[in-house]
């Protein structure tokens, strides 16, 4: 059978096969969209014609085959053919027992003799976060919505008959059935293709693959909308799916923009709760008037303002999970009345005689370091051990810099316009990976949609577009003395101020007000920290007061 082989930056991709006609182009209907911008939206069709094959250009300007520019011009074994970035190889029928084709400046491809049966393989499928495997018979599988299909697939964008996997030739073929949103295959719009281990075949939120004996490199696993590959977050994974079942209170730790939330949702989800609310709550983000009422509820009537009764977030997540975000930021004195709903589970509406039992899991999370917040009397001990049965720690992005490359790709395919097949640039990738991360996977998720935004008119991001919003300040250490420079790792951030005070005191002599002047906070909260943490001879020793000059130590 003929083919066309389709190549990029000397990397075999894609083989299709050829039937009576097959368009090539950038437009998503073409039976091989390419994406490229370098292309039109159809750019050239192979037909047959009798026992020969013809390109013919659709254009206007004309397809490069070999060195010319041809329009219309028949196809002879090993013709190439220039489209864009990519080249493609023409085989009249399979190479076996052939000698060597080489494709020019390229790679070599070499013939063998092609088996009778397909290799033994396994079709797994990934839809709605869920995985399961198929085994392949010789006869192939049918993918699609109807009960009927072999695989059956719940998303509402696939149609009832959507596609095919099946065998020809000794090799594994992936064919759409006329569906109405197509078949892609690791990005590529294709009608008939084959499909080698490990390339990714969606059809609408469905993603499918071939899995052979010797387990070759395969995307990513989704758990619960969180893509990795680090070991790292695989550990979280494991810890999350252990958790989940069982009823004890989890506090999850971890930079702001890790993606604590996702990790709660995880254990919710993967709990026997998961049909009943999952209710999020940051206690940062309500002022302390109020937080009250919106954890406990309250009557009408009880304050004012309160012109009817509310319900509180216990109450809301009844039978469920309760989410309490920044729970390093809850006040001191309210606190306790957390600690009782978790000890006796119940709370009490503020304005209410009576309490009112509840069967809420908590989950909790912080970017804080609640240990040392009990050390300094900033969270209630008691408090610390009923919420941290379990901690979970969320490893930073800088830590997993394999995940930057994988979560790029989800991002862009996430926030592309549908049907838009997009693309990054190695260069774009490789500035991606260079970069630390501070704000962590939310600043990536909001570089990849500025990067969309910047891309131009091309498919391919290039790194141009690819810009950091980073809001640390930039100060050189090209003079830095060893009271100049502050290494901030593996510091919490009540330590973090601390040494940030210290150097400063001993950079002035020990002077207040210079130092509230240059850190840009207050003389009253310098004395305090001052006070707080016995500095108070701290740069002292070393300090000339000149003539004339106020000391403004209190």
């Amino acid at each position: 059978m003929a083919e066309l082989a389709f190549f990029r930056h000397g990397e075999e991709l894609l083989r299709v096969a050829l039937g009576e006609k097959v368009a090539i182009g950038r437009a998503p209907e073409c039976d091989v969209a390419l994406p490229d911008p370098a292309l039109s939206r159809v750019q050239a069709v192979v037909e047959r014609r009798g026992e020969r094959y013809h390109v013919v250009d659709r254009s206007g300007r004309g397809t490069r085959l070999g060195g010319a520019v041809v329009a219309d011009a028949r196809l002879e074994d090993g013709a190439e053919l220039a489209l864009g970035g990519w080249r493609v190889l023409f085989r009249a029928s399979d190479p076996a027992g052939a000698d060597e084709t080489r494709f020019e400046g390229l790679t070599a491809i070499r013939g063998a003799p092609a088996p009778e049966r397909p290799p033994s393989a396994r079709l797994q499928v990934r839809e709605g976060g869920e995985e399961r495997a198929v085994s392949l018979p010789p006869g192939g599988v049918s993918v699609g919505k109807d009960p009927s299909n072999d695989v059956v697939l719940s998303c509402p964008f696939v149609s009832g008959r959507h596609l095919r996997v099946e065998a020809e030739g000794g090799r594994w073929w992936v064919r759409d059935l006329g569906s109405t949103n197509g078949t892609r295959l690791d990005g590529l719009a294709v009608s008939r293709a084959e499909l080698t281990a490990g390339a990714v075949v969606r059809a609408g939120d469905a993603e499918l693959w071939l899995e052979g004996p010797g387990r070759p490199d395969r995307p990513a696993p989704a758990f619960e909308g969180m893509s990795a590959r680090s070991p790292a977050m695989a550990q979280v994974f494991e810890l999350v799916a252990q958790l989940a079942p069982s009823e004890v209170a989890v506090t999850i730790f971890g930079e702001t923009g890790t993606g604590k939330e996702l990790v709660a949702r995880a254990l919710h989800a993967r709990s026997g709760r998961a049909g009943a609310p999952f209710v999020p709550v940051n206690c940062s983000a309500i002022a302390e008037s109020l937080i009250e009422s919106e954890l406990f509820g309250h009557e009408k009537g009880a304050f004012s303002g309160a012109e009817r009764l509310h319900k509180g977030a216990f109450e809301e997540a009844d039978g469920g999970t309760l989410f309490l975000d920044e729970i390093g930021e809850l006040p001191l004195d309210l606190q306790p009345k957390l600690l009782r709903a978790l000890e006796l589970g119940e709370v009490k509406r503020v304005g209410a005689a009576r309490p009112i039992q509840v069967h809420t899991r908590i989950v909790a999370a912080t970017h804080r370091d609640l240990r040392a917040q009990v050390r300094s009397g900033k969270f209630r001990e008691d408090l610390y051990y009923r919420l941290c049965v379990v901690p979970v720690q969320v490893p930073p992005l800088r830590a997993r810099p394999g995940d930057v490359r994988l979560l790029a790709h989800d991002f862009l395919e996430r926030a592309a316009p549908r049907g838009a097949a997009l693309s990054w640039s190695e260069e774009a990738l490789a500035k991606l990976e260079d970069y630390d991360w501070p704000g962590n996977v939310r600043q990536l998720k909001n570089t990849v949609q500025r990067a969309l935004l910047f891309r131009g008119e091309g498919r391919v991001i290039p790194a141009s577009a690819v810009s950091f919003d980073d809001t640390r300040g930039e100060r050189s250490l090209a003079r830095a003395g060893p009271d100049d420079v502050l290494v901030v790792k593996g510091l919490t951030m009540e330590e973090i101020e601390r040494e940030a005070i210290r150097l400063a005191l001993r950079r002035n002599g020990g002077r207040r007000l210079q130092v509230a002047r240059e850190l840009g906070i207050a003389k009253s909260t310098v004395m305090k920290r001052i006070g707080q943490w016995g500095m108070h001879t701290e740069g002292r020793a070393a300090a000339v007061v000149a003539e004339g000059e106020e000391d403004d130590e209190e």
